[in-house]
């Protein structure tokens, strides 16, 4: 006797060439409109150029104000808190001041370093 097996046919059925381009369209139909939705909402929401130029002027009024007020502390006397006795001096005096304790540590360094092992 002959033993036969008996297996259904199965058959897949590849989708045809006319639906894979008609998904094909409208995946790309899909993906066009959320790149279109992207860019109007970049739009709608970045500043214009009124406003730009105005936060533009704001920041060189407020750099201006804090580089003025930078070189007033850095070239002038002032208390930075009267209550605690704290003083700000012009920044070439602090530099006069503090190069002769500066110049004496180096000193005795550099004694100390040369001075031999016993």
């Amino acid at each position: 006797m002959t033993d036969l097996h008996l297996t259904p046919s199965v058959t897949t059925k590849r989708p045809s060439l006319v639906s894979r381009i008609v998904l094909g369209v409208c995946v790309l139909i899909l993906l066009l409109l959320a790149l279109l939705g992207a860019l109007w909402l970049n739009q709608s929401n970045s500043a214009t150029e009124v406003e730009d130029a105005e936060r533009s002027a704001l920041r060189a009024k407020n750099l201006t104000e804090l580089q003025a007020a930078d070189q007033a502390t850095l070239t002038t006397y002032g208390w930075n808190d009267q209550a605690k006795g704290i003083v700000h001096i012009p920044i070439t005096k602090a530099m006069e001041l503090a190069l002769p304790a500066l110049n004496a540590k180096s000193a005795t360094t550099s004694a100390v370093s040369t001075t031999p092992q016993p």
